[in-house]
């Protein structure tokens, strides 16, 4: 098992006043950038990540390679013993829990993964957190007092609206096995407070993007597209509306909700920015014309094709955050405009792109 060993285990010998948080998806976008800054702004943090995919460490992780408060593991969720046994190795405190299949399109072609990953692997990572932490029902051990599973979920969880915003008081109406899937999650997450008196709460987070955002993901295959000559593809009529939040808003949203959150709760981070598809493209076209014009501008290269999962209407996922704003003080501080120039650059900044261009 390939493993990166930073700080020495307590195991069940009394601890110092460190805490010992558990990343879950530790080398994804959202949880790269999370155990990132978390090590950087608290000092009397220690980080455990763990990931299915080992081998494609994140930019942001490799200095932590030699930060004597990271450890990594490469796990998969969905193994429950294994998961136990981090646990007990690390007296592990706290939970920040990312891991997920994301994929809305791969979710409708291979579904039992996204039931296996996102709502057993939870279960698997919350009940580890159980046993560790609770003595019984509402009986927590004295040196696991005040223990906090964070759970990271997706607006996509209410579903598509024809009008107005979606709030954490919206009924649940999930349209993909991916988003039934964290919704799943969801409720297992709240029944272990209800049911365990555990520490537990739910971020959900509108589309998140940035710098270091995987390759598959929309900005980074429109750029990637557009810069190499190849079609640009736009599904439908570009008219399906989705909220963005810029990276560095999510890790402000996620660490205030970590640490002010109030037990049980759930909350909703976006951007405030609703945007059509078509939009997004031709803004990002709008900017490589200023910066690489050429001949034709970037749009020429804009086509629409079929949907993945076939012919659908338009879905316009919108979300209040008000919640985060009225009770922790929380208010996304990146306009999509600025956000998106500052992907842009740091993405010309990658060589690879430079050797397309």
């Amino acid at each position: 098992m390939r493993t990166v060993t930073g700080f020495e285990t307590t195991g069940k010998e009394e601890r110092s006043d460190m805490r010992t948080i558990l990343v879950t998806g530790g080398h994804g976008f959202l949880g790269s950038r999370f155990i990132h800054e978390l090590l950087d702004k608290y000092p009397a943090y220690q980080v455990v990540s763990i990931d299915q995919q080992a081998e494609n460490v994140p930019e942001l992780i490799r200095p932590l390679y030699a930060c004597d408060r990271y450890v990594f593991h490469p796990v998969d969720i969905r193994n429950g013993d294994v998961v136990d046994d981090l646990f007990e190795q690390y007296a592990i405190t706290d939970v920040v829990h990312f891991a997920a299949e994301t994929h809305v399109g791969e979710s409708v072609r291979n579904p039992g993964v996204f039931a296996e990953t996102n709502v057993l692997g939870t279960f698997h990572v919350l009940d580890a957190a159980r046993k560790q932490w609770m003595d019984g029902p509402f009986e927590t051990k004295p040196q696991y007092a005040g223990s906090r599973f964070l759970h990271i979920s997706t607006d996509q969880v209410y579903g598509p609206r024809d009008e107005g915003f979606a709030d954490e008081e919206t009924k649940v109406g999930p349209i993909s096995p991916y988003a039934a899937s964290k919704a799943s999650s969801d409720l297992m997450v709240k029944s272990f407070h209800e049911s365990y008196g555990m520490d537990t709460f739910v971020l959900q987070a509108s589309n998140v993007f940035g710098p270091h955002q995987q390759a598959d993901k929309l900005i980074p295959i429109i750029l990637q597209k557009a810069l190499s000559g190849g079609v640009i593809p736009v599904f439908g009529t570009g008219q399906d509306v989705h909220d963005w939040l810029y990276i560095e808003d999510f890790w402000h949203a996620a660490d205030t909700v970590f640490h002010l959150g109030d037990i049980g709760e759930t909350y909703l981070a976006g951007g405030d920015q609703p945007l059509q598809t078509l939009d997004i493209v031709e803004s990002i076209c709008t900017v490589l014309d200023h910066h690489f014009p050429g001949n034709d501008s970037y749009k020429q290269q804009i086509r629409f094709v079929e949907p993945a999962c076939g012919a659908r209407a338009p879905h316009r996922f919108a979300v209040s955050c008000e919640k985060l704003k009225r009770e922790l003080d929380y208010r996304a501080e990146t306009h999509f405009d600025k956000g998106l120039t500052q992907t842009i650059a740091w993405t010309l900044s990658k060589n690879q792109l430079w050797e397309v261009v």
